[in-house]
């Protein structure tokens, strides 16, 4: 989408500026699939990269293929001291790197759009027992994160997209990317940015309770991630082994269960699940490629998290967290 206002509006009244002028924090395989293709639709995108990444950028700008299409963009370098050109910051890095300085960085009127796996850290913001406002170590252990930002100015995403970023920092998006995007607290104009993201490419489904999406996403989440990156094995590989399967589908299970057990019950969807191992070729799982890049894996948000949560509600889950604990040691031992 292109012409309108230059985003220079309020993004947290009741309707969005008609071009973006919008922050990606992080440029790994998601946010530079995002970045690239919100940049196509005409939105104003800046990227905030930190060490090499940042020197690469700066360099050769980012490259991502999307189906038959290839994209180049080149894109302006953010600066974390201040954020308060933008309407919007999309957050796409780990949990745990989320830096504290974000929000003074920020306008107040701009929105925040956390583009993360697992339980993020503003689940408890405005919820129920047993949270009740309280943050999850394993996401926000200084619990720092949780009073930063007003429930209203957060955008609760949940990301669906097969996402590959090579050595020379091309990316590949496998398949259909989608967005699952819902109000935290508040009413941000989801409507409208569902059509600007949609737009520019990216398939946008507004969800009505988007804690539900979130445990809807982590079932997968957990289920596959920790045992591709314990074992080295591919999506493809996991739903074509009999004994895998069934070590997949107990984690699903139990994450479901919790779900349930704290007022979000989902169906865990076990024959769709396998489906998409099955079909999903060979490959490999965000925590995967971590694993094999000698990275830290995201083992607090997709794993840690609902651990974390299963005790405090008394629920237990002895799968995963034998997976999970298998998963720390060998992280530990590379």
């Amino acid at each position: 989408m292109s012409g309108g206002a230059q985003g220079t509006g309020a993004i947290g009244a009741s309707v969005a500026p008609a071009r973006l002028k919008l922050c990606v924090v992080g440029a790994g395989a998601i946010g530079t699939a995002l970045a690239v293709r919100l940049a196509s639709g005409g939105h104003e995108v800046a990227v905030l990269a930190r060490g090499a990444r940042q020197t690469f950028i700066a360099t050769h700008g980012l490259t991502l293929r999307d189906g038959d299409r290839d994209f180049a963009f080149r894109p302006a370098l953010a600066d974390l001291a201040d954020l308060s050109p933008y309407d919007l910051v999309i957050v796409a890095v780990k949990a745990g790197a989320l830096p504290a300085r974000l929000a003074p960085a920020m306008r107040p009127d701009a929105l925040l759009m956390p583009a993360i796996n697992g339980l993020p850290w503003w689940y408890a913001l405005g919820e129920r027992a047993p949270l009740g406002d309280r943050p999850l170590a394993a996401v926000d252990p200084d619990g720092a994160l949780l009073p930063l930002f007003a429930p209203q100015r957060l955008i609760g995403c949940v990301v669906y997209s097969r996402v590959t970023m090579l050595g020379s920092g091309h990316v590949i998006v496998s398949g259909r990317q989608e967005l699952q995007l819902g109000a935290v607290g508040g009413a941000p104009p989801l409507a409208t940015l569902a059509t600007q993201f949609s737009d520019a490419g990216i398939a946008v489904r507004v969800e009505p309770d988007i804690r539900r999406a979130v445990w809807r996403k982590l079932i997968r989440n957990a289920a596959t991630n920790v045992v591709t990156a314990l074992t080295g094995a591919t999506l493809e590989q996991l739903g074509h082994d009999a004994e895998t399967i069934r070590l997949v589908t107990d984690i699903a299970l139990e994450v479901s269960n919790l779900a349930a057990r704290v007022g979000r019950a989902v169906d865990p969807e076990i024959d769709e699940l396998l489906a998409v191992l099955r079909s999903a070729g060979p490959f490999a799982t965000s925590m995967l490629q971590d694993v094999r890049h000698g990275r830290e894996p995201e083992l607090g948000a997709i794993a840690q998290a609902p651990l974390e949560l299963a005790e405090l509600v008394g629920q237990p889950m002895p799968t995963l967290r034998a997976v999970a604990t298998l998963l720390r040691l060998h992280v530990r031992a590379r």
